[in-house]
C-alpha cells in the first residue's frame, strides 16, 4: 500500500485548536499523538477530546508504537445537526448502516488492551501499524457523511449543488467589482446565472467554517419555509470553496437604515418578529438562530425583511433534559447584541434571540448601530438607550433623520417592546409570540 505524507506548517490560537479544526476540515477519523515516557497530561488529553468530534478517535502512542490510551471527542459542535436530517431511502439507510458498522468496527479494533493481555513490544508496534492502516481505509466516513446528507436534499429537489466552475463562470471568475458584502466570516458576490437568474454566492471562510457547519446551514434553510427567512437555492461543496448560493437582495438593513422611512422600519421590525416566532414556534425543538442583527437582516426591493445567516443556528434544549452537568453553549453571535446571560454563562434558548431581536428594534427606533464606534471609544447602544428610558427620556431616541414623520403610537409600542426585550432577566422577557401580537393588537 502507498501512503502519502503530507506536512503542512499551520498559524493557530493554539496547537489543540488547530489540531481539532484540521481534523474537521480533512475529515479525519483518527488523530494520533505520541508521548514522551512520562505519558501525556490528563488536563491536554480532556482538552484535546474537547476539540474533536464524536466520529474522530484520539490515539495517543508512545516511542514503541502502542497505544496507550483512545478515547472519542467529545465536542458537541456538530450534534445539533440531528433534527434536520431527513427521512432516508432504504438504500440510504443500508448504506448509512454500513458506514456506522465501520466505524464500530474500527473503534474495536483499536481498543487498549489490557497489561495482562498486552503483546510484545514487536507485535504492539505491527498492530499499530495495521490499525493506522484499517483507518485510512474508512477515513472518508464524516466525508461520505456530508456528501450522503447533501445528496439527499439534492434529490428531494430541495437545494441544487453547483461547481466551482459554475460559480466561477457566473461571478466572472470572482471579480472584485461582483462582491457586494463582506463578513467576519464570509464574502457574498452578485452572481448571474445560465438561465439569467441573479443570485448571491456566500463563499464561507474556512478557517470558521469546516464541511459540516455548511451541511448544517444547508440543511436548516432547506427546511425552513418563510417569507422573512432567505430562500436558499444551492450549495457548493468542493475542495477550492465552500458556498450557499441564495436569492438576491438589494442590501443589508444596516446599509439601508437611516434611508427608511417609518412605515418601513415597522414592516421590518413586524417581519423580522415573524420569522423569528416561525423559528421558535413551529419547529420542536426550536430553532436559535443566535446572531440575529441588522447586517443579517436583508431587504428585498419593496423593503420587506429576510432573516440570514444560520451558521450558528442551533436546536434548543429541552429544559427537561438540562441538567447541572450539561455544557454551556460555545458562544457565537456579535458583540452588542449578545444576550447577558448566554455571553457570560453559555445560556441558550429562545430569549437569546428576543434579546437580539430587542437591539435591532433600538436600532429601527434610532437609527443607529448596536457599537458606536469612535477615535474615543466603543459606545454601547443598548446602555445608552437604558439610560434614557430609566430617566423617562424616551424622545430623545427617536432618530432624528426621521423629522418628526412617525405615528407616535406605532413608535411608542416599539419603545415599549424593545424595552421589554432587553430586561436583564431572560425569563421575564417575552416570547416572539407574544412580541407579534404586541405589535398586531396594540390593546393586547
Amino acid at each position: 500500500m502507498k501512503v502519502d505524507f503530507l506536512v503542512k506548517v499551520c498559524n493557530g490560537d493554539s496547537y489543540i485548536s488547530e489540531l481539532g479544526y484540521q481534523v474537521r476540515v480533512n475529515y479525519a477519523t483518527i488523530l494520533a499523538v505520541g508521548c514522551s515516557l512520562s505519558g501525556i497530561k490528563q488536563s491536554v488529553v480532556n482538552d484535546c477530546l474537547k476539540e474533536l468530534p464524536p466520529s474522530c478517535s484520539f490515539l495517543v502512542m508512545d516511542k514503541s508504537g502502542k497505544i496507550v490510551l483512545q478515547r472519542q471527542g467529545t465536542s458537541q459542535q456538530g450534534s445539533i445537526y440531528a433534527p434536520f436530517r431527513h427521512p432516508l431511502s432504504s438504500s440510504s439507510e443500508k448504506s448509512y448502516f454500513h458506514q456506522q458498522r465501520a466505524a464500530s468496527q474500527l473503534r474495536k479494533s483499536l481498543t487498549v488492551p489490557s497489561s495482562s493481555t498486552a503483546p510484545s513490544m514487536q507485535q504492539t508496534d505491527i498492530t499499530a501499524r495495521y490499525n493506522i492502516r484499517k483507518a485510512v481505509q474508512v477515513s472518508d466516513l464524516w466525508a461520505e457523511k456530508v456528501s450522503h446528507g447533501s445528496l439527499i436534499l439534492e434529490a428531494k429537489g430541495l437545494v441544487r449543488h453547483f461547481t466551482f466552475q459554475e460559480l466561477s463562470l457566473a461571478t466572472n471568475n470572482f471579480s472584485p467589482e461582483m462582491v457586494i458584502g463582506v463578513g467576519g466570516h464570509s464574502k457574498v458576490y452578485r452572481a448571474n446565472l445560465e438561465d439569467g437568474q441573479a443570485v448571491a454566492v456566500k463563499i464561507l471562510k474556512e478557517t470558521h467554517f469546516p464541511a459540516e457547519d455548511l451541511l448544517h446551514e444547508v440543511r436548516i434553510l432547506s427546511d425552513v419555509k418563510h417569507e422573512n427567512i432567505i430562500q436558499i437555492i444551492g450549495y457548493c461543496y468542493s475542495k477550492e470553496m465552500h458556498a450557499i448560493v441564495c436569492n438576491l437582495l438589494i442590501g443589508s438593513l444596516k446599509q439601508n437604515l437611516r434611508q427608511l422611512r417609518w412605515n418601513e422600519r415597522m414592516g421590518v421590525a413586524v417581519g423580522v418578529a415573524k420569522a423569528l416566532e416561525y423559528l421558535h414556534h413551529s419547529f420542536n425543538p426550536p430553532i436559535i438562530h443566535r446572531d440575529v442583527k441588522s447586517s443579517n437582516i436583508l431587504l428585498s426591493g419593496t423593503r420587506q425583511p429576510q432573516l440570514s445567516d444560520f451558521g450558528g443556528a442551533m436546536v434548543s434544549q429541552p429544559s427537561e433534559q438540562i441538567s447541572a452537568s450539561t455544557k454551556p453553549s460555545k458562544v457565537v453571535g456579535t458583540f452588542g447584541y449578545l444576550a447577558p446571560e448566554y455571553m457570560m454563562y453559555g445560556k441558550v434558548d429562545e430569549k437569546v434571540d428576543v434579546y437580539s431581536y430587542g437591539v435591532v428594534l433600538l436600532e429601527l427606533i434610532t437609527g443607529q448601530e448596536a457599537i458606536q464606534t469612535n477615535e474615543a471609544n466603543h459606545e454601547s447602544l443598548v446602555l445608552w438607550a437604558r439610560s434614557l428610558l430609566n430617566s423617562g427620556l424616551c424622545e430623545r431616541l427617536i432618530d432624528p433623520h426621521l423629522s418628526g414623520d412617525y405615528k407616535r403610537e406605532e413608535m411608542e409600542i416599539m419603545i415599549s417592546v424593545a424595552r421589554l426585550c432587553l430586561v436583564h432577566s431572560s425569563s421575564r422577557r417575552p416570547t416572539m409570540e407574544m412580541i407579534l401580537r404586541l405589535f398586531q393588537e396594540p390593546e393586547y
